[in-house]
């Protein structure tokens, strides 16, 4: 399918993840089969005023295009910068935050906050469809508090600009991450849209995501949380939506992974930043592996590319030996 002038393979897309969506992770999620992968949000007055670490955050790997690179702020002047500097570091399109119900950045006016003034989000998406040949597309809640539904008219504002495509998560930004998610705001917007709509929020495996996209009638279904630790989630769905038998990493794929996403880190980061980059990272990685608890102690301990590399080894060796034992055990 087609997001505006932008092709996309499959119908699962990595979501924007603060504080994990970077380049060595979206590389994996794209190559388990990700249809596109989001960044993480970053500031538009970041880019404007040249912070380093903003201007950090736009690392892009050749491999994993299509990318999408999402930015927040309230000001329409600085998006349409920001939108010109993302389209010469290399990002497929530009998604504009509109949803994120973090206090820091409500109270600067951005993320979910812009759902309260639609006039504001009328002349944010007008200016950066203006400022790119990129296509723009938006990522909202279904509202700021629990009794709005805002979709409907964010919608026809976003179609009216030249958006390209709009995501919906189905709860509102006081909800946060808990609560009901209201599929059937998504599927009442996907019935009067003339762009392609992306449905967000509650997917935890691949057959949450056909429910969703059967449920919704969604072109693509928006994977956050769930890929953390598991990049293969977006081969999964791709196998569930094909009517495949699900495929599971084995061990041994499992580790050679998080060796790689380790190795990458290191290499964009430095050693330092890397490994504190892959603790987080990690601690999703060995769920569901034996003595979890314990071996994401030690990641917490670990300050150095060596003692992490050898701290993996000795925990695949660990698994190796609890699987050899349930095979034992099952003759």
């Amino acid at each position: 399918m087609n997001i505006g002038s932008l092709q996309v393979e499959g119908r699962a897309v990595l979501a924007p993840l603060a504080g994990y969506g970077d380049a060595p992770f979206r590389l994996l999620c794209k190559r388990y089969g990700a249809a596109l992968v989001y960044s993480e949000m970053v500031s538009s007055l970041g880019i404007k005023f040249r912070n380093a670490k903003t201007l950090a955050m736009l690392a892009i790997d050749p491999d994993e295009h299509p990318v999408s690179f999402q930015m927040f702020g309230a000001r329409p002047d600085a998006m349409a910068l920001a939108a010109e500097v993302l389209e010469q570091a290399g990002a497929d399109a530009i998604d504009i935050n509109m949803g994120c119900p973090e206090p820091k950045i409500v109270k600067s006016g951005s993320g979910s906050a812009l759902l309260r003034d639609v006039p504001l989000i009328d002349s944010i998406t007008t200016a950066v469809v203006r400022a790119t040949k990129l296509p723009v597309t938006v990522k909202i809640r279904k509202g700021y508090v629990m009794e709005d539904d805002v979709t409907q008219e964010i919608l026809a504002v976003c179609e009216k600009n030249g958006i390209a495509a709009l995501a919906i998560h189905g709860s509102t930004a006081v909800q946060g991450r808990s609560g009901a998610k209201d599929w059937d705001v998504i599927a009442r917007a996907k019935e009067r849209a003339h762009i392609p709509i992306i449905a967000n929020g509650g997917v935890k495996n691949a057959e949450d995501a056909r429910h969703f996209l059967a449920h919704t009638g969604a072109d693509l279904v928006m994977i956050g949380r769930a890929a953390l630790g598991n990049p293969w989630i977006f081969e999964q769905v791709n196998d569930v939506l094909a009517d495949r038998p699900i495929r599971q990493p084995d061990t041994e794929e499992r580790f050679r992974i998080m060796r790689e996403h380790v190795e990458r880190e290191v290499l964009l980061k430095g050693p330092v930043t890397g490994i504190k980059e892959m603790r987080k990272h990690l601690a999703f990685y060995f769920h569901g592996l034996p003595e979890a608890t314990r071996y994401r102690g030690r990641v917490n301990q670990i300050k150095t590319f060596e003692d992490l590399e050898a701290m993996l080894e000795d925990y695949l060796a660990v698994c190796r030996s609890h699987e050899q034992e349930a095979d034992n055990g099952t003759r």
